[in-house]
């Protein structure tokens, strides 16, 4: 299905070999925002599910998390996480969800802002994701350490 993308020509110029590797992180980046969106619309129909069949409040959800970090061959511990991004990019961050998904913004830059988020109320959550991300042209010229700066400083105010 993609092995056309990753072949890699032998003769290709410096240039041609760098616009392959941002093409790849481009790639990348859209990757992490289609299973944040998948991770979260999954959770949502096991939800669903679950409640139509009568399980009770305690017992849903119940290894989904699991499931999701064998899905994404990753161990199990990781898997409240990956769907805690997920959920909080859809349901909560769009702006940041945008950039990742365009390729503005790596899974890990998404990480870190949505890790600096964590502890606001979902209103100011979406008010730091508005803020930082609406605009991603400004990611171009940032580094990690900048990009966990300015989530840090607006989720301090």
């Amino acid at each position: 299905m993609f092995e056309s993308v990753f072949d890699i020509d032998g003769d290709a110029s410096q240039a041609e070999l760098r616009a392959v590797v941002e093409r790849c992180e481009q790639l990348k980046s859209a990757a992490a925002a289609a299973q944040a969106r998948a991770t979260a619309l999954w959770a949502a129909k096991r939800r669903a599910a679950e409640i139509a069949a009568g399980v009770s409040a305690a017992k849903r959800g119940k290894g989904l998390a699991s499931e999701i970090a064998l899905a994404r061959r990753d161990a199990p511990v990781k898997g409240n996480q990956h769907l805690g991004f997920a959920r909080a990019l859809v349901e909560e961050m769009p702006h940041t969800l945008a950039a990742l998904a365009s390729g503005a913004l790596s899974e890990w830059r998404a990480t870190l802002i949505v890790r600096e988020s964590a502890c606001l109320t979902v209103e100011h959550r979406r008010e730091l994701d508005a803020e930082l991300c609406s605009d991603s042209a400004k990611f171009d010229h940032w580094g990690n350490a900048r990009v966990e700066a300015e989530a840090k400083k607006i989720a301090a105010r």
